[in-house]
């Protein structure tokens, strides 16, 4: 469950960097939003809310078995 909110926490945050950007129309916003360690932080965010996701339904599952 951690992993799945600390991957949707990660992934709001990089879309509220980018609504931010376009809000305030800054250029130090541009060249971070577009920058490597974003793209970066995006994936990580998309893997732990998949993995949190997939952990969650392991749980769910097993518990069903029995």
């Amino acid at each position: 469950m951690y992993f799945f909110l600390t991957g949707i926490a990660l992934l709001c945050a990089i879309l509220g960097l980018f609504w931010l950007m376009d809000r305030l129309e800054s250029p130090l916003l541009v060249r971070l939003a577009y920058s490597g360690l974003v793209a970066r932080l995006a994936v990580v965010g998309a893997v732990f809310a998949m993995l949190g996701l997939l952990l969650m339904l392991s749980e769910f599952a097993e518990r069903w078995a029995m």
